[in-house]
């Protein structure tokens, strides 16, 4: 495989990803307006695709040997990335709650390539050139006007704790994508996202337990759970992990930009919500940004 299809292969991966995620936000927020509470959708959403993903590993050659191999250091970044996933959505959740949906999504979505590209630079992994640069703040600017409300933006009182919710959720999720970026090369992308999802289920059973889960209503709003957690959540983590392997850290951020696109979409598609002329000139950014990565 050479090295272009094999760079096109892994942007196909780290896309479908965010296409996966932007049709999984309209499918959660339809089970959020049926009284399903946000972590008890969390916990779900991690929990109901891990047979999936074990079955998978069972499969692999070797797979139980290559992560009995592994140093306990490297063991700890797969487990962390996992407990990273479910704390990002917490927080998200948490900001939401306080602030509404769009403020947190755009401060989450926004500062976490941000964070990753900052990160990157000063680590070495990649250098800061115009390109990088250039296309980092078009595609920003690109989700901006995909997200931005039509009357404006709009703080409400007390608005700082949901900020910094907001922005650890940011954090979290730059260490993501910089954790899938620095996998174990021996270990395969079913494995380590069979592992990762086992700790973040784990997190989320810790923090949703103590005040109870609530159950999805009838059979559409169990269909709905099992494919968030099926194909939004351990497939598309899955297709993630495996491109984000072949990219650089800026790039797989950029990459999953496309969710609040693909939202925008599939919402013009499905719900008869036209996009404006700002969100079509967002999409266009956004396109053109990551073009110009894809080319770099």
């Amino acid at each position: 495989m050479n090295q272009s299809f094999s760079s096109a292969l892994a942007w196909g991966g780290v896309v479908l990803a965010g296409v996966l995620w932007g049709g999984g936000a309209l499918v959660a927020h339809g089970l959020l307006g049926l009284g399903m509470s946000a972590l008890s959708l969390s916990l779900a959403r991690f929990a109901l695709g891990l047979p999936l993903l074990w079955w998978w590993h069972a499969r692999q050659p070797d797979a139980q040997g290559a992560w009995a191999a592994l140093p306990t250091r490297q063991r700890w970044l797969v487990l962390g990335t996992g407990v990273a996933m479910a704390l990002n959505v917490s927080c998200w959740f948490a900001a939401i709650g306080l602030m509404g949906a769009t403020l947190p999504t755009v401060i989450s979505i926004c500062c976490a390539p941000l964070l990753v590209a900052l990160v990157s630079v000063l680590r070495g992994y990649e250098r800061a050139t115009p390109r990088l640069l250039l296309a980092l703040w078009v595609a920003l600017a690109g989700v901006v006007l995909i997200v931005r409300p039509a009357d404006g933006w709009a703080l409400p009182a007390g608005h700082g704790l949901g900020v910094v919710l907001s922005l650890a959720s940011a954090a979290l999720q730059a260490a993501v994508v910089l954790a899938n970026a620095r996998m174990p090369a021996g270990l395969s992308p079913v494995t380590a996202s069979a592992w990762g999802m086992t700790a973040a289920a784990l997190c989320m059973a810790l923090l949703v337990l103590p005040q109870g889960i609530t159950w999805p209503q009838g059979a559409a709003a169990w269909l709905g759970v099992l494919y968030t957690g099926v194909v939004t959540t351990s497939v598309a983590y899955l297709v993630f992990s495996w491109g984000a392997r072949r990219l650089s850290p800026t790039a797989a951020g950029l990459g999953i930009l496309v969710e609040p696109l693909a939202t925008a979409l599939l919402a013009a598609w499905l719900l008869a919500q036209p996009l404006t002329a700002l969100q079509w000139l967002g999409g266009g950014l956004l396109g053109l940004a990551l073009l110009a990565m894809a080319r770099r």
